[in-house]
């Protein structure tokens, strides 16, 4: 074994709740120095008298929290699940995050994102000097909490460069040698791009330069050689977010404002008196659109929920008196239990001959069965909450045999059963929620990715800046929210935060398709940490998996809003986003063309934005005719480039290729990676 040297602790760090029903965890943060390398732990402090050199993830001897269900009627005691221990290895650690409260969370290269870590003794602060003597820390410009890591040896490379004065001074933050401090990251990625792609990477530069040089003269007539060289700064300063771009990619930039996005607050859950407002003498809900629009607000009080559960679920009808309730209630009751006998009378002879329904029955047996076995109403063995979460999708199945049994129902079932505490009732509500989001569960999976490609739509409007990132590391596909979509973000929720959401998606408002607004806000929550951390497809997927039960669910929903509003007041709203936001229609604005067209530019968001766009010259020749066209639109590097790029074709005999051999084998090939992603992002999210 090798030498081992310990060069920091400290106790008392604890692990931050994710749920009320949560508590801490405490555990000691050490720095270790090994032979091959230095290492951060975290390990809980039970597990340093353990003689499990593994350090088994239940601690036999864990604390216990009591729960009680809505209707105060059970107790139950259960034990509390480790949190896994820490171990990172210095040269894998890309950034760590401090929040206001002191609080730290590591964050690995690939993704990793780990458990929030608060220090009820001594400072993070002391954690971070020990860390300074071993790597360089950068604050990000983008995110004030937020701290990149960085290798010494590449620190250094970074000072050489500075000291060779390659770019003006600029606005921002300013480092040593008089730069901003994310000037080298730019030149160093220039760099690394002309070596992967010499052809592509100088042709942007160029063009970049062309337009200041020459176009600088037309518009100003005269500049003085102060801003001729902020010319040259800007241009540079134009490179952030270049330097992993993949060869072929061209920065364009348009602006497209939105307006201002606006402050809002949100409610506090309806209360049973409160809802009693909208109801009459003889039980009829009376004004139901000022009532969803309450609902949407603020949520239901967990004493109101069962009840407007069914409303919201349409298994009772808002215009029903009491006593038509209760005569609807016992019909649909009956109902029920008859298809529930149906399934159940099937003789094994019968389904010996009946594989459709074998396979669903044994799909559901193994779903439910892990199905939220660590939530109390459903922990256990011989749990009768699992054997109802059981029945009631088995009769699902006869309800709807088209459509039958697929994966991820069960996790849309169990938050309904355990709030209506009623088999019946659970089901019928469940009825209603399948009518919103059976499109999730096609078999070609063309409902979810059309959601996808909506999800897509939005971030292109509200974030270009973000989208460009996306498509330059490949990753516009939007798989990554795959998880989300699906349930409804209900793996990445604690049970509290899911029902509130949930019901507030269920009153329509401010559009049926607000659940994509919310997936919209969780990404602008997370784009500092993906961006800074340059993080390409694998890792935002691993890292978007990790931030589950660690979501602000109010301060997601008071963004998400913000964001539909913020889109609804703005003009030369695109209409692929107002259909999808179920926005009135706008004139159309020829000049303004959208989705982006040949010239391949796109909108911006807030403070407008740059769109990353494939840019080549293969498809560029034009007879004599048009040179003054494609001079207009491409600019003199852009004909020297489709030059450039016909040359090549033809000396390396490309050309004596058909366009249709070129691209048939291309798209085949796109299509594949397309698929395998998606198969990636599946196995690695849900399955």
């Amino acid at each position: 074994m090798g030498e081992v040297l310990l060069v920091y602790e400290q106790d008392e760090v604890y692990t931050i709740p994710t749920s009320p029903d949560e508590l801490t965890v405490s555990g000691k943060l050490r720095i270790i120095e090994r032979r091959n390398g230095v290492v951060v732990e975290w390990r809980c402090a039970d597990d340093e008298n353990s003689t499990d050199s593994d350090w088994a993830v239940i601690n036999s001897a864990a604390v216990t929290f009591t729960h009680h269900n809505i209707s105060d009627s059970v107790e139950i005691s259960t034990s509390r699940r480790n949190v896994r221990p820490i171990s990172i290895e210095l040269v894998d650690l890309r950034s760590y995050r401090i929040g206001q409260d002191g609080s730290l969370v590591l964050i690995q290269r690939d993704g990793t994102t780990h458990p929030a870590l608060a220090f009820h003794t001594g400072s993070v602060l002391c954690f971070v000097e020990v860390l300074l003597r071993y790597v360089v820390v950068k604050k990000s410009e983008k995110d004030c909490n937020l701290y990149l890591v960085s290798d010494k040896k590449q620190a250094a490379q970074d000072e050489e460069l500075l000291s060779m004065n390659l770019v003006p001074n600029r606005r921002g933050p300013i480092g040593p040698g008089g730069l901003p401090q994310s000037a080298p990251q730019r030149v160093w990625g220039f760099l690394n791009n002309f070596k992967r792609d010499p052809y592509t990477t100088t042709a942007t530069t160029l063009s970049k330069f062309y337009d200041v040089v020459l176009y600088a003269g037309v518009e100003d007539n005269v500049r003085d050689t102060v801003g001729r060289e902020d010319d040259m700064a800007e241009i540079f300063h134009s490179l952030n977010g270049f330097e992993d771009l993949e060869p072929g990619f061209e920065m364009l930039t348009e602006k497209r404002i939105l307006n201002k996005r606006p402050e809002v607050e949100r409610l506090a859950p309806m209360t049973h008196d409160e809802f009693q407002q909208y109801v009459d003498d003889d039980g009829r809900v009376l004004e139901v659109d000022p009532l969803k629009q309450r609902i949407f607000k603020g949520g239901i009080h967990p004493n109101l929920r069962r009840e407007l559960w069914c409303y919201l679920l349409g298994h009772y009808v808002w215009n029903q008196t009491y006593n038509q309730r209760e005569e609807r209630k016992r019909e649909k009751e009956n109902s029920y239990y008859i298809m529930k006998q149906q399934w159940k009378t099937i003789s094994e002879d019968q389904e010996s001959r009946f594989n459709g329904f074998k396979e669903r029955r044994s799909l559901i047996e193994k779903d439910v069965n892990r199905t939220d076995r660590n939530h109390p109403f459903f922990e256990g063995e011989h749990n009768t909450n699992v054997t109802l979460l059981h029945d009631v999708l088995m009769t699902y199945v006869m309800y709807n045999f088209d459509l039958g049994y697929v994966q991820g129902m069960s996790d849309l079932l169990a938050p309904i059963l355990y709030v209506t505490q009623d088999e019946a009732t659970a089901f019928w509500c469940f009825v209603g929620y399948m009518d919103m989001v059976y499109r999730n569960f096609d078999m070609d999976q063309s409902g979810m990715k059309q959601q996808l490609k909506d999800v897509q739509q939005l971030v292109r409007l509200v974030d270009p800046e973000l989208m460009s990132y996306l498509e330059a590391r490949d990753s516009s596909n939007f798989y990554f929210c795959f998880r989300w979509l699906l349930v409804r973000f209900k793996r990445e929720l604690n049970y509290a935060s899911t029902l509130r959401l949930w019901e507030v998606l269920w009153t329509g408002y401010p559009c049926p398709n607000f659940h994509l607004v919310v997936a919209v806000a969780l990404l602008d929550t997370e784009k500092d940490t993906i961006m800074e951390n340059k993080f390409g497809f694998t890792e935002i997927l691993k890292h978007i998996n990790d931030i589950s039960l660690r979501i602000d669910i109010d301060a997601t929903l008071k963004k998400a809003e913000a964001i539909y509003l913020q889109v609804k007041s703005s003009s030369h709203v695109p209409e692929s986003v107002a259909t999808i936001l179920n926005l009135p229609q706008q004139d159309p604005q020829p000049s303004s063309p959208w989705p982006p067209q040949q010239d391949g530019r796109s909108g911006g968001g807030q403070d407008g934005g740059s769109e990353v766009v494939s840019r080549s010259g293969e498809d560029m020749t034009h007879d004599s005719g048009d040179v003054v066209e494609v001079l207009s639109n491409l600019g003199i590097v852009g004909v020297v480039s489709s030059m450039i790029g016909s040359a090549v074709r033809h000396l390396s005999g490309d050309d004596d290729m058909t366009d249709a051999q070129l691209e048939v084998p291309q798209q085949e090939r796109q299509e594949e990676e397309r698929e395998a992603r998606y198969e990636t992002a599946l196995s690695h999210q849900f399955v």
